[in-house]
């Protein structure tokens, strides 16, 4: 468990599995932060890279960019992984699956948002890029753009479910947007 646990002014650069706080979490994360910039290529999260476990009450206010599977507080929200009142709101660019608050979703996201300006290629959302898992009572307000799947909530749904969100950023792209 990390609870109560904060990584400010955090400068980080890696390649996979890379954040703030957490490269893998299988465990839970509650009432935690990182603040500061995060830079990798693959599973790049403001908070989290990877998470299979539990993230409550928790955010990222940094910058974050990648390649692949980007978000401003998780990277790569895995089948067993939740995500419950927390934030990201700091700019997150990349290739694929990039997301303001979650570059790739199986998992659940509660009462969550991002209020981030979002940049990528493929797979593009305002809280998600690519949603195979359940969001609910989440928002996004950042601008959205990309080249194609570009979606001011969610870039691409892949049978997950949407239920009482809403984006208000504006959205721009090339096709499927």
């Amino acid at each position: 468990e990390v609870k109560n646990l904060g990584l400010e002014d955090c400068w980080i650069i890696g390649g996979w599995y890379v954040c703030g706080l957490v490269g893998e979490n299988r465990g839970s994360i509650v009432s935690s932060y990182s603040t500061g910039a995060v830079s990798g290529y693959d599973y790049v999260g403001g908070l989290v890279g990877y998470n299979e476990g539990s993230i409550t009450s928790s955010y990222s206010t940094g910058a974050v960019s990648g390649v692949y599977l980007v978000g401003g507080l998780v990277g790569y929200n895995y089948f067993e992984g939740s995500i419950t009142s927390s934030y990201s709101t700091g700019a997150v660019s990349g290739g694929s699956g990039v997301g303001g608050l979650v570059g790739k979703n199986y998992g659940s996201i509660l009462s969550s948002y991002s209020t981030g300006a979002v940049s990528g290629v493929y797979l593009v959302g305002g809280l998600v890029g690519d949603n195979g898992g359940s969001i609910m009572s989440s928002y996004s307000t950042g601008a959205v753009s990309g080249n194609s799947d570009v979606g001011g909530l969610v870039g691409y749904n892949w049978y997950g479910s949407i239920m009482s969100s809403y984006s208000t950023g504006a959205v721009s792209g090339s096709s499927e947007v």
